[in-house]
């Protein structure tokens, strides 16, 4: 039977695996975060996570799930839960309770549990098992779900947090255990303590406990349960990243099948030895690395794979706790950097404890080459470090370690190096760009906003050439065509902007009699104003919908019973790679307001063929017609058309409406009192305005109908 869950700090690393998982079961997840990551937030609600407007308990609430970094005593939805009788669990607690319906593999350990747990699901993916998993973390690429939940699956794959002491609840069927470090030791008072829960969690395990033969500790603990121990052997210390496959594909063909091999290439995870960007000169990189033993791997890594380097890393502590008790060994580690620089320390939910800082670890290093970073200037500081490496000799590796916000800061460093060397590309190339242009107007809605940089290509090969600069910096590029369905951030679109807007991408050919080729620019309303010239039936009815031909394919735009893909026979689109391709409409879905255009693919034409004829009468009448219906059924006002999608059984516009929702403004924007599927931007909308506008709508929908409304409009984020 389903739940009513309302998931506290959902955005998190954790959390949010664990709410895609409760969705795709069939539960109804309610979300807030004070600090809503926003591409975590866009991922969950593509899952039906209805996220809270303001910090309130929904109604018909059946337990709340908080992180560990929301306190129960002080946090608000926590008071009013525990006041109505509501149960309250930590995450680990309710991630034990959903696994009690399944066999268990725990993979548990101090470090390296969120990569081997990913690269077991790589591997039975691979192999095409039935199972569940919840990984506390995302794949790279995001391509593969951080959790999944199936049905008729015997097994669940997750791992097991020791940190808070919720590996107490768990009774795996089997236990991966990687390995033992000190950590986390105050949390139960002391070493001894710490290895019991361990202990405890091997009695309770039904069926197998798997230690690599060179962890001591386990391999100690595990000896006691001789009769369902088993000793991963042959395993390459040095390659953290090989280790963990290996430990992964042993354990896989033990439980489930000899047979079993490992996928040619295994994805990995976010913040595990990722690049951010590679110049000539330098490679940035940053990894999750936040303990002592972490980061003497990633030292070893480091020199593994990028010898002629000289080697930086920029490390932020993490947890008060763990600084306290480890600042020595960081500063042992750090010191066998070429360059090792200091950031303040992020405390995480931690209470201050007296004398404990970045600065224990800082003035332990003794490396005559360390540098203290603050985070409010972090930018100019690495700008500085930047241009004092960029003469050297060798070339330069720049790591960002932690588990803090260091890559928030990261980013928008990296983020400024990498567009200037776009800059410098782009100037090679011969491609005409504007650097921090206004788009505003670009935009139906008007939100106020511009592009890092803003490229409109003129022919195919400077669209390619745009596409692979974007790709070798590893930069993001957006495609906004008539800017209609788009809601734009506030202030900037930190992205290469692209638009199609040259006289190239307008041109329309009519191949034969009955045979139109058209380019990703054209306007629907010159599209439908050639085929009604030609006296062919099909599109006229679109012809008033304020697209361009790309965009109106990649959503399937419709109006009155016709629809873009009517009389599609092919389209043409440029992969990520630069590489153009032409897919056939019976190589495509279309549904309502949705096509299965590959991934990151931007549409560059189409071709179109039709039949049926009418006589020029007829389309001067439907004109007539379209053009009445508008006047009396859409509102006024700067807007971008209706915001959320018709259900098979409901027509959104009338819910919010009947969810008394109509007129609603917050700031700038307000839903419109002529149709309630619109939000009328009143001259000085912001972005957050306009999304909290949506947010409130869809949970006052679900609250009242039990519907949940999906959008037309694509969200970009910053």
């Amino acid at each position: 039977m389903s739940k009513n869950i309302c998931m506290l700090g959902i955005c998190g690393a954790g959390m949010a695996p664990l709410a895609i998982y409760l969705a795709q079961r069939g539960d109804v997840v309610y979300g807030w975060d004070d600090y809503a990551n926003l591409s975590i937030k866009d991922l969950l609600i593509s899952h039906g996570v209805i996220f809270v407007p303001e910090q309130i308990l929904p109604p018909n609430c059946d337990c709340v799930v908080r992180s560990s970094a929301v306190n129960e005593q002080s946090d608000s939805i926590c008071q009013r839960a525990a006041k109505d009788g509501i149960e309250i669990f930590r995450r680990g607690e309710f991630l034990a309770k959903i696994c009690r319906d399944r066999k268990l593999l725990a993979i548990v350990g101090s470090h390296g549990k969120t990569s081997v747990s990913g690269a077991c699901v790589e591997i039975l993916r691979h192999n095409g098992l039935a199972f569940d998993y919840v990984v506390g973390g995302f794949f790279k690429g995001n391509e593969i779900s951080p959790s999944a939940y199936n049905e008729k699956s015997e097994w669940i794959v997750a791992e097991v947090d020791e940190s808070d002491g919720t590996i107490e609840e768990f009774s795996p069927e089997c236990t991966i255990a990687l390995n033992y470090d000190d950590d986390h030791i105050c949390n139960y008072g002391n070493r001894d303590n710490f290895l019991k829960t361990f202990e405890r969690l091997f009695a309770r395990t039904k069926s197998t406990i798997f230690v690599p033969e060179d962890d001591m500790i386990f391999t100690k603990i595990a000896s006691n349960f001789w009769e369902k121990y088993i000793k991963i052997q042959g395993l390459n210390g040095n390659d953290f990243s090989e280790k963990n496959k290996s430990i992964a594909l042993f354990c896989m063909r033990k439980i489930f099948n000899e047979d079993i091999v490992l996928p040619h290439r295994i994805t990995g995870i976010q913040r595990r030895s990722d690049v951010m960007l590679e110049t000539e000169k330098f490679v940035f990189l940053n990894d999750y690395a936040h303990h002592p033993t972490e980061i003497n791997s990633l030292l070893r890594y480091a020199r593994t794979c990028y010898k002629d380097y000289e080697l930086n890393i920029i490390f932020q502590p993490h947890r008060l706790s763990r600084t306290k008790q480890y600042f020595a060994e960081f500063a042992a580690n750090l010191d066998m950097f070429d360059r090792p620089f200091v950031v303040e320390l992020y405390a995480a939910f931690e209470e201050k404890i007296e004398g404990v800082s970045s600065d224990l670890v800082f003035n332990e290093v003794k490396n005559p080459n360390k540098k203290f970073l603050t985070l409010s200037q972090f930018e100019t500081d690495m700008h500085d470090i930047y241009d004092r490496l960029s003469p050297c000799d060798k070339k330069q590796l720049v790591m960002f370690v932690g588990a803090g916000n260091i890559l928030y800061h990261a980013k928008a460093f990296i983020g400024k190096i990498a567009f200037g060397e776009a800059e410098k590309a782009f100037r090679q190339a011969q491609i005409k760009f504007s650097p921090f242009e206004d788009l505003t107007r670009a935009f139906s809605i008007k939100v106020s906003t511009s592009a890092r940089i803003h490229v409109n290509p003129t022919t195919h090969n400077e669209l390619i050439a745009a596409v692979n600069i974007c790709r070798n910096l590893g930069i993001r590029y957006v495609i906004i065509g008539n800017g209609t369905k788009i809601l734009p951030p506030d202030g900037m679109i930190n992205a290469v902007v692209i638009t199609l807007d040259s006289d190239h991408w307008k041109s329309l050919e009519w191949t034969g009699n009955d045979t139109l080729r058209c380019m990703a620019g054209t306007s629907l309303r010159d599209f439908c104003k050639s085929v009604s010239g030609k006296g062919f039936l099909g599109t006229e009815k679109l012809s008033y919908i304020p697209s361009h031909m790309g965009g109106a394919i990649l959503m399937n735009a419709g109006a009155h019973g016709q629809t873009i893909s009517d009389h599609l026979i092919s389209i043409e689109t440029l992969d990520p790679h630069g590489v153009v391709h032409t897919i056939e409409k019976a190589d495509l879905r279309f549904g309502y307001r949705t096509a299965s255009i590959p991934r990151n693919n931007i549409i560059l034409g189409a071709t179109f063929q039709f039949s049926e004829r009418a006589p020029k009468e007829y389309f001067t009448s439907m004109a007539e017609e379209l053009l009445n219906w508008r006047k009396t059924h859409q509102p006024r006002g700067i807007n971008f058309g209706s915001v959320f999608k018709n259900g098979d059984d409901f027509c959104a516009g009338e819910l919010i409406d009947r969810a008394g929702l109509k007129g609603t403004r917050m700031g700038g924007a307000a839903i419109s009192e002529e149709h309630a599927n619109f939000i009328i931007n009143q001259g000085n909308a912001s972005f957050r305005d306009i999304e909290k506008l949506i947010d409130l709508a869809r949970y006052m929908v679900y609250i009242k109908f039990g519907k949940f409304l999906g959008t037309e409009v694509n969200i970009l984020r910053a």
